[in-house]
């Protein structure tokens, strides 16, 4: 029995290090993992070089183009109740509005807060290469989630979504439309092994680092930026441009609203976060450019990022962040708005003469850590 509690000590003190994650320890985690093959994406920078011919058979296709013309494109499936929940995931996935929007005709569908797509962030049906994509993504839950500090499954992750980035509610886990986004999810990642962690072109490509340590964004710069690259798609004033249908009805937008308006995303989601955006947009923006040829230079990116999400722009507000990233220790350091961080459990920022402005815009000096000489 003794040598049984000694034992359980034991395993309660490795238990208790091995949570005491630090941001830098995740980051470090998140590039190990297992080697799998690589993907044919859809600009073709990476060529399938798979000699397994199940894998082969496996790796998504599509008809069409579901980057530049996603509602007229469809995955290539077997005809089977799965085949169909795949095409009915794809469309739930570039058709939102559609199935699940604040228009549609039944009430009791009406999940989504705003007309925009899951497509409008996870670019090309969440297979383009550092936007957002989905390949690999089903076999990487359950995953630990810093945002809830709990070790999270995709049901929820895609409400995470569903509540911020879509400004709406939660699916019902055991719905049609969140299994058929799952399932989904699935065919996009098959030939993935479960838990692999390097598949190219998952995360986003971030910018400098060390620039935006030292530099505050320049949101008149941004508006600069914003009128020359950005305008000509999204609005003069954030806007979107809209689609209409053959009778000329509203029919969700070529490309979204990103402020002015309750059809973009709520202050909760990713995108808010000037960093995270600053990330996404020079990856992916203005259309054409990649993470490995873009457009915009890392502080244009940057810049445009706080102009998009500054205060005097509307946006609906996700109430109750003071709660999102709960342990400093694995906070994102553009999280703009206090936490339950005091000796006594009240709101504070948690770096030292910080205020929401540095978090927000910056210079991160003093909020961005150090890695550890180890």
């Amino acid at each position: 029995m003794r040598h049984a509690a000694l034992v359980l000590v034991a395993l309660s003190v490795i238990a208790s290090h091995a949570l005491a994650f630090e941001a830098w320890t995740l980051s470090k985690r998140g590039d190990r993992g297992y080697k799998q093959p690589k993907i044919e994406w859809l600009d073709d920078t990476t060529i399938n070089e798979v000699e397994n011919d199940t894998i082969k058979y496996a790796l998504p296709v599509f008809e069409g183009d579901p980057f530049w013309d996603p509602l007229n494109a469809k995955p290539i499936t077997t005809d089977t109740k799965y085949g169909e929940m795949v095409q009915y995931g794809y469309q739930l996935i570039v058709a939102t509005w559609r199935h699940i929007g604040p228009e549609v005709e039944n009430p009791s569908m009406r999940y989504s807060g705003n007309n925009n797509a899951c497509s409008s962030c996870h670019l090309g049906a969440g297979t383009f290469k550092y936007g957002a994509p989905f390949v690999g993504t089903y076999g990487n839950f359950p995953q630990y989630r810093n945002r809830e500090d709990v070790l999270g499954d995709l049901t929820g992750r895609i409400n995470g979504c569903m509540e911020r980035s879509m400004n709406g509610y939660k699916l019902p886990a055991e719905s049609k439309e969140m299994k058929a986004m799952q399932t989904y999810m699935h065919w996009l990642s098959q030939g993935i092994p479960v838990g692999a962690s390097r598949v190219e072109g998952r995360s986003l490509w971030k910018v400098d680092r060390k620039m935006v340590i030292n530099n505050r964004a320049d949101v008149e710069n941004g508006r600069k930026v914003y009128a020359l690259q950005c305008a000509s798609c999204h609005g003069e004033n954030g806007e979107g441009q809209k689609r209409v249908d053959e009778n000329g009805k509203f029919d969700g937008y070529y490309n979204p609203a990103l402020w002015g308006t309750d059809d973009t995303y709520n202050t909760g989601a990713g995108m808010y976060r000037t960093l995270k955006a600053a990330d996404f947009i020079r990856n992916s923006m203005p259309k054409g450019a990649t993470a490995h040829a873009p457009i915009l230079t890392d502080k244009e990116a940057y810049d445009v990022a706080a102009f998009i999400n500054m205060d005097g722009h509307y946006r609906p507000v996700k109430f109750n962040r003071n709660v999102d990233f709960p342990d400093t220790k694995v906070r994102v350091p553009d999280q703009d708005v206090m936490g339950y961080y005091g000796t006594s459990g009240e709101l504070t920022y948690p770096d030292e003469g910080k205020e929401r402005i540095d978090y927000k815009v910056g210079p991160y000096k003093g909020i961005i850590k150090p890695k550890p000489n180890k």
